[in-house]
């Protein structure tokens, strides 16, 4: 026959158990919350990229040319074209709110990626050295850091699932690659 104490210690370790499972599913049910938060927030930040009025942006910006800085600063500069400073602040700061989001882990890197995140590695090969020189005479040196960083994180991720992929070669040479990038790790 079963003893007392054998019933207690029995109950004692059922009420153990459902308590350890509460716990258990109010930690995934607070993961999962705060995933969702997360997809939210991204999807918030990507909607503005996804319009067709950036898709024309985007085009221009990407298929702008200037030989030198001083070549871009008298096409380009925001003292010469406030059109095309106001939809270059626009995506740089886009870019750089995600990236320090990113860092922060308070977006979702993959709906970051899959929501238009990956134009940051282009828009980051084609402006970082006008970027660069504007840091030395009118940005502070971190300034955009966190487009660079999200920049840097949409390649890796976009190589994990292809590791071929280097960039758009249609508007970048590898030298441009190498210099915005670093060397190909492959």
């Amino acid at each position: 026959m079963v003893d007392q104490l054998t019933i207690q210690t029995v109950g004692v370790l059922v009420a153990a158990s459902s308590v350890v499972l509460y716990l258990l599913n109010l930690f995934m049910a607070n993961r999962r919350e705060e995933r969702n938060k997360k997809v939210a927030l991204s999807q918030t930040f990507l909607q503005s990229l996804l319009s067709a009025e950036s898709s024309k942006n985007w085009a221009e910006m990407l298929n702008a040319k200037w030989d030198s800085f001083e070549d871009f600063m008298r096409k380009y500069d925001s003292t010469v074209n406030p059109e095309f400073f106001g939809k270059r602040w626009t995506f740089f700061n886009t870019f750089d709110l995600l990236g320090y989001l990113m860092r922060k882990d308070l977006v979702d890197k993959e709906t970051v990626l899959k929501g238009g995140g990956y134009l940051s590695i282009y828009m980051w090969a084609k402006y970082k050295p006008v970027i660069d020189e504007y840091r030395k005479i009118a940005y502070p040196r971190n300034m955009y850091s966190d487009f660079e960083y999200l920049a840097h994180e949409m390649r890796r991720e976009i190589r994990l699932g292809d590791p071929d992929f280097v960039t758009d070669k249609t508007h970048f040479s590898d030298d441009v690659l190498v210099r915005t990038f670093g060397a190909d790790p492959r």
